[in-house]
């Protein structure tokens, strides 16, 4: 028996990993692949398209996902978070046609927002799917739906764009991928473990939106703060140089990959040791992970002062020579972003989610009030600056809110 559960922790640890890491190098990849086959300015355009879906994403996904994993007790049915993963879905792509129309975007690069925004919206209607998976403690069935998905649609896109060489068109063949794969692959999965059917109840809804916002709120607000450096390249520098951020900015999901590889499998258990007050379980989680990323981060850090150049310069086909320093800031970011990731979970556990919003909030205001004028008086070093500094300021604070909090709760006794 022992050996049939490790096998099984194998089995979830592997597909887990696989599942992170197709949806980290997700964007890496495109991009690499639009810049070699259509050059630098449609790389740029690419690199703004993509990481504008990524921050309209924060709605279709409103971080249901951290609720309905967490969801021990099954406050909520699967029938009710599928029905609202439809109405956030729907108002994420509502958002997105309010922007290009703000924004003056039209023709082609209007197209390429649109379908680019749509596969993400896929993304985030999959991913209700994969929330459940990890619910019923099949986190392997999560990993294996995410990276297969990921994987199928990336190679399709590449296919096809360099066939055409059209963007357009390789990104609807993208989405085209993804709803044939939740056809093949999520529904009849899911089917075994609950019916498939949306439950559209005015009150259950609202519940869960109220639970669900602070969060949401919160996690726009961290996307925008991840990304506000580009919206202010796309105002004040050329696409070349959009494209140029971009790969500086690919590195630092390293950071943030590995370490969810390792705290990502324990959420659930960890819902389960705040929920029995079990101080030694839960601290362990923390203090673990907090190491975990802290060792990460510095071999990140050696390991883009030494090599990162050279490997950007030899993937993407660029001269990023001058950017060295700056790549070592974005990877002392990434672990700064990981550290918020962890620590965010760890408040969504407790349900503190007002917290959570007056953290990001913080840094959000940081990030408006800070990063345009950063990147117009000192360019993609103030972009990468401007990075960082609204990310450690959220860090501190969360961090500040769970030490208050962990000295006030009433921990179970005889439990170190």
């Amino acid at each position: 028996m022992a050996e049939k559960n490790k096998i099984s922790n194998l089995r979830k640890f592997g597909w887990n990993m696989f599942g992170s890491m197709c949806n980290a190098l997700s964007s890496f990849v495109l991009l690499t692949l639009v810049t070699r086959m259509n050059g630098s300015e449609d790389g740029g355009m690419f690199s703004l398209a993509f990481s504008t879906a990524q921050v309209l994403a924060s709605i279709g996904l409103f971080e249901v996902r951290s609720i309905q994993v967490t969801d021990v007790k099954r406050k909520f049915e699967f029938k009710d978070y599928f029905a609202f993963r439809f109405i956030t879905t729907g108002a994420m792509m509502a958002v997105l046609l309010l922007y290009l129309v703000i924004s003056g975007k039209h023709g082609e690069k209007a197209s390429v927002f649109f379908f680019i925004t749509a596969y993400k919206a896929l993304d985030s209607i999959s991913d209700v799917f994969q929330g459940h998976f990890q619910l019923e403690d099949r986190i392997d069935l999560s990993g294996m739906a995410l990276g297969l998905r990921i994987a199928l649609s990336t190679i399709a896109f590449a296919v096809v764009l360099n066939v055409s060489g059209d963007l357009k068109m390789a990104s609807i063949v993208m989405c085209l991928v993804e709803i044939v794969f939740m056809a093949v692959f999520d529904l009849p999965i899911t089917r075994k473990y609950t019916k498939i059917q949306c439950r559209f109840n005015g009150k259950i809804l609202i519940d869960l939106f109220k639970e669900c916002f602070p969060l949401f709120l919160g996690n726009f607000m961290v996307a925008y703060m991840l990304n506000a450096s580009r919206y202010s390249i796309d105002k004040y520098m050329s696409d070349t140089i959009q494209n140029h951020y971009g790969f500086l900015m690919m590195p630092a999901f390293v950071i943030n990959l590995f370490s969810l590889f390792f705290f990502r499998p324990m959420l659930t258990s960890m819902a389960v040791a705040w929920n029995s007050r079990d101080r030694k379980k839960f601290m362990g989680v923390l203090k673990k992970s907090v190491l975990w990323i802290g060792i990460l981060t510095a071999g990140a850090v050696v390991g883009a002062y030494l090599l990162g150049i050279p490997i950007l310069n030899l993937v993407s086909g660029l001269e990023l020579d001058q950017y060295r320093i700056e790549l070592v800031i974005v990877m002392l970011g990434g672990g700064v972003n990981a550290v918020i990731t962890v620590l965010y979970y760890i408040l969504a556990v407790w349900r503190k989610q007002w917290f959570i919003l007056t953290g990001y909030g913080i840094g959000f205001l940081t990030a408006l009030a800070v990063t345009p004028f950063l990147v117009w008086k000192f360019g993609v070093t103030g972009a990468v600056i401007a990075y960082v500094i609204p990310m450690a300021v959220t860090a501190v604070l969360f961090a500040c809110i769970i030490v208050r909090v962990t000295r006030k709760v009433e921990w179970r006794k005889n439990n170190e």
